[in-house]
């Protein structure tokens, strides 16, 4: 009965995120049409993707992921074993801790910014000013990793209590202050790429104020105090060193690949920014909210030594994002063009944009549930406070990354990148899972793969009616909103196709996500 209360309470916090995360992801692609139409992929937008990248990269080595990672199993055993004020007087500390070294990491930033773009565009300099543009948009942004890694904290603090709607609402207001700035100043601007990286950092001012007042109903008090000597905040700092280079290796291999981009056709940064900023809408609906949710109850299971309880949870993940993910892979297979067409494709963000776009959207696509369960399996060695395994493995998939990449970029240009990415995420994959395994003993595999065969095989037949439906519009020579009808027509008719196909074939999988909604019922 117990492990059937924590699904249930597992699937209601990642419902509590996707409500949010959905309405921050409609306003996402809401900032990025708005951009897309000022920016296309002319020098401006890559100068302000680059730019952006730089400390939005810091924000998640050293913010809301590597932080939070290690953050939330030390707060969580603090929670079950000591005081009230013990647990906030260490989270007090915590907290102006990390505000004074990323203050310095800020500064050092704005100072340092010449060197840090010079190593993750070199090929920017050989077009006039682009990279004394790239220069001044990251300078102007840099505060916003100071301001998102004490959001990224509040964050953590609210969901190790399982409050998770709050924070998941913070990128809501960041995306609103993007737009509002956006839609007044950027007509009337020279450069609009500036306005887009003010816009920025007034988000992140947002994200972290509106948390503020919610820490403080749950108790904190924000009485200054440093102190690096305090054993649970040395104890996260032990963890947060290696998980720097073990969570954040996707984001990692997103610069490096901005990095290899530059060097090609001009949109080709862009390019991977809009397809990626598409992938992301796809995981945020269902994945990066079930790994949030589930951070606090591994460390919760891993706090009572319940490995049982654990990979039980881990196998009822599992099959949740593979319930979810696979469809949503070949949807994307099969609509990438038109998505990326009615999404951007006016303004400054031409037909040859949209190609480009969607090629690196469809090879993206191919990753789309290897990335979902590489998030849960990082959840999970956190939990345990493992941070060197992932760190192991996190340098081969490098590795991987740029050899396959080097070798792909040349016959596929920006599409073998996206490609590299999509194969080094599946290789991650495997690795983190054989060494969880070795850890905490064999998981229950014949369980996925039987639910991995319902749900493919409910997928397909989706992707062939998609084909046929598609078939049926001569796509390119609608106008906008007839483009649009067509296209919402055949996702909704495909999602509709891939219900009733798992109702008849995969019942019980889907009639997990069903019985959340249910109040009378509880989870079998």
């Amino acid at each position: 009965m117990e492990q059937k209360e924590q699904k249930k309470r597992l699937l209601k916090s990642t419902l509590a995120v996707s409500g949010p995360t959905v309405l921050s992801r409609v306003l996402g692609y809401a900032r990025d049409m708005i951009q897309a139409f000022f920016l296309g992929t002319g020098s401006g937008a890559d100068a302000f993707t680059i730019a952006y990248i730089i400390p939005n990269l810091l924000r998640r080595l050293t913010g809301e992921g590597t932080m939070t990672a290690a953050f939330v199993p030390v707060f969580t055993q603090l929670k079950t074993e000591e005081s009230r004020e013990k647990l906030w007087k260490f989270a007090n500390t915590f907290f102006f801790d990390l505000t004074l070294i990323m203050a310095l990491l800020t500064v050092t930033g704005i100072v340092l910014s010449p060197l840090l773009v010079q190593i993750i565009s070199p090929g920017f300099k050989e077009v006039p000013g682009k990279w004394e543009l790239t220069i001044v948009l990251t300078r102007i942004m840099f505060p916003y990793i100071f301001l998102i890694s004490l959001a990224a904290l509040a964050m953590a603090i609210l969901n190790s209590f399982h409050k998770f709607a709050v924070p998941a609402f913070t990128p809501v207001l960041f995306n609103l202050a993007i737009i509002c700035l956006a839609a007044i100043f950027a007509p009337k601007a020279r450069e609009p790429a500036y306005v887009f990286a003010f816009g920025v950092v007034v988000g992140g001012v947002f994200q972290l104020a509106f948390q503020l007042p919610f820490l403080w109903k749950r108790g904190m008090r924000f009485k200054f105090g440093l102190s690096f000597s305090h054993p649970a905040i040395r104890k996260v700092g032990a963890l947060m060193v290696p998980g720097i280079f073990g969570v954040g290796i996707t984001q990692i291999n997103l610069a490096v690949s901005r990095a290899m981009a530059s060097f090609l056709e001009e949109g080709s940064t862009s390019s991977l920014y809009y397809a990626t900023r598409v992938r992301e809408l796809t995981l945020g609906l269902f994945s990066i909210a079930l790994s949030i949710a589930l951070l606090p109850t591994f460390s919760e299971l891993a706090a009572r030594k319940d490995i049982e309880g654990m990979k039980k949870t881990l196998v009822f993940s599992f099959k949740m994002i593979i319930l979810v993910t696979l469809p949503a892979m070949v949807g994307l297979l099969l609509l990438n063009h038109q998505i990326i067409q009615v999404l951007f494709q006016r303004g400054l963000f031409t037909s040859q944009s949209t190609d480009v776009t969607a090629t690196c959207l469809f090879f993206f696509s191919l990753g789309l549930p290897f990335i979902s369960v590489v998030k849960i399996l990082a959840s999970a060695f956190f939990s345990l406070k493992d941070t060197k395994t992932p760190v192991i493995i996190a340098f081969f998939v490098m590795i991987s990354y740029l050899s396959l990449a080097l070798v792909l970029m040349k016959p596929l240009r920006v599409g073998g990148i996206a490609l590299a990415l999509s194969l080094s995420e599946t290789f991650n994959f495997l690795l983190l899972f054989v060494f969880l395994e070795r850890k905490i003993g064999k998981i229950e595999k014949k369980e996925i793969l039987a639910s991995f065969l319902r749900s493919s095989f409910a997928a397909i037949l989706m992707g062939a009616a998609i084909w046929f439906l598609l078939g049926r519009f001569e796509f390119q020579r609608l106008e906008f909103l007839q483009q649009l009808g067509a296209l919402l027509a055949v996702i909704l008719a495909g999602i509709l196709i891939y219900v009733i196909l798992s109702l008849l074939f995969n019942s019980k999988d889907l009639k997990i996500l069903r019985d959340v909604f249910s109040k009378e019922r509880i989870l079998q």
